[in-house]
């Protein structure tokens, strides 16, 4: 079989599409130890999805890069102990690679479901195509195509909108992201949320795109404690996933709702440390605060 990257006849890795040391992170981070897919919100699941993608040495390109992010970057991020860090090129690249990964994915589903239009499916292919050059060396800019970064830290003010929407756990609490191509505006994403720690590949700008505090350049440094700031399209898919999770919620069955709180209460001390129990008592205070505010 041919891998996805270099195009080279050869025998195929099993690839996580997310790499896999942000599903190890999320279940340390539940009290129970287990995962769920919205999709399938009664079934426990122990890994992210993988599939025969790569060749061993696509596959070890991309781990040089995965584990400097990991270690410099995401573990330092769950565990709230990330202030700032500087990066050199590897941050761009982790990025692509993951992003790219998604994107490719995307464009088979899109082929196979007969569900954009010719004009968007050939703008897509053209993307993945400068996305894998740039990872196979070929070119070193990606001609027009920005990343960005975004950290999803705790909300402190906000309209009925956003409390109601449980950010903090619908985003904080889950991995999760895909391709967005937006008619209206005229733009083109790829993003993926890791826990609250948001990266994006911006295929296409809208005319309206504010991005403030957020662009990964070829080195740099971020400071944790500087105001982000984004007006994009691409915010209405954050409104949509935490509609998606809340009605996956709804469909857990009582024999599952059960076994959760049994759980919970078996390992009630490792609840109250656990981040998931600290985003909850994050959306239930923006949502007291916001009740107080408008009493």
């Amino acid at each position: 079989m041919k891998c996805a990257l270099c195009g080279i006849e050869a025998e195929l890795e099993e690839s996580h599409i997310i790499p896999k040391f942000v599903y190890k992170t999320m279940k340390k981070n539940s009290p129970t130890g287990n995962m769920r897919m919205v999709s399938e919100p009664n079934k426990k699941v122990q890994d992210g999805y993988k599939m025969k993608l790569l060749c061993g040495k696509c596959e070890d390109l991309f781990n040089v890069d995965e584990t400097l992010f990991a270690n410099i970057i995401y573990h330092k991020f769950q565990k709230g102990t990330l202030t700032n860090f500087e990066y050199d090129e590897w941050l761009e690249r982790f990025i692509v690679s993951v992003n790219w990964r998604g994107l490719y994915l995307d464009i088979l589903g899109f082929v196979k479901e007969q569900n954009i239009n010719a004009k968007e499916l050939e703008y897509l292919i053209a993307c993945e195509k400068k996305l894998r050059e740039y990872l196979l060396n070929i070119n070193s800019s990606l001609e027009g195509i920005e990343n960005h970064v975004f950290f999803f830290n705790e909300i402190t003010e906000a309209n009925k909108e956003i409390a109601g929407m449980n950010l903090h756990s619908s985003i904080g609490g889950n991995i999760g992201g895909y391709t967005v191509v937006n008619d209206t505006y005229d733009c083109a994403y790829v993003f993926l949320n890791l826990q609250g720690f948001i990266i994006v590949t911006i295929l296409k700008h809208s005319k309206d795109d504010e991005w403030q505090g957020t662009k990964v350049q070829k080195q740099g440094h971020f400071d944790l404690t500087t105001p982000q700031y984004i007006k994009s399209p691409l915010m209405d898919e954050f409104r949509f996933i935490s509609s998606e999770i809340k009605d996956s919620k709804s469909k857990l069955s009582d024999t599952q709702k059960e076994k959760i709180k049994s759980e919970v209460i078996k390992n009630q001390e490792k609840f109250l440390k656990s981040k998931a129990y600290e985003r909850l008592l994050h959306d239930k205070n923006l949502n007291e605060k916001y009740q107080k505010g408008n009493q």
